[in-house]
């Protein structure tokens, strides 16, 4: 496979995040745990020699999962994502991304323009590794980077790592 041409891809990941020092009402979270399913279409297209811009649309589910004190929470959570990345060919199989990805930081029947929170951004990290023609591994790191309170945290975390496949459409 070529990274030197433009291609639409289809994504599947699945991951964990991450939370540290989570508090919620002046208590301590305890027992976090989120797992993540993500599906993601993406267009990539080059720009210079070995580099590349990638974009797309993507929705992502959190699965989390908690303490505070004797009281134990669940929840799940979906959220809508574009990412726009920027990349280079390291070799003929790898490929790494560097970008960021704006997203809902609400629930969509709770979304409100005149409210703070609604978006939320990540810096994404991201790596490629070509397995056959069409498909490639996937591995992706999401950091938050926007300044949100702790609650938010709770159905999203600030860390999420995934791993995952990509399947080149055309």
């Amino acid at each position: 496979m070529s990274y030197s041409q433009n291609r639409f891809s289809v994504e599947i990941l699945s991951g964990f995040g991450f939370n540290n020092n989570l508090t919620l009402f002046n208590e301590e979270v305890e027992n976090y745990t989120s797992s993540t399913v993500q599906f993601n279409l993406s267009y990539r297209f080059k720009i210079i020699k070995e580099f590349f811009i990638e974009t797309g649309l993507g929705t992502q589910l959190y699965f989390s999962s908690g303490n505070i004190r004797t009281s134990r929470f669940k929840s799940s959570t979906l959220r809508l994502k574009l990412p726009v990345l920027i990349g280079y060919n390291l070799f003929k199989k790898v490929s790494i991304n560097t970008g960021v990805a704006i997203a809902n930081n609400r629930e969509f029947n709770d979304l409100d323009f005149r409210a703070n929170y609604n978006l939320r951004t990540s810096f994404l990290l991201k790596g490629n590794y070509s397995i056959k023609d069409n498909f490639e591994v996937v591995l992706l790191i999401q950091k938050n980077i926007s300044d949100i309170p702790d609650l938010f945290f709770i159905n999203q975390p600030n860390l999420d790592v995934s791993l995952g496949v990509s399947y080149k459409l055309f």
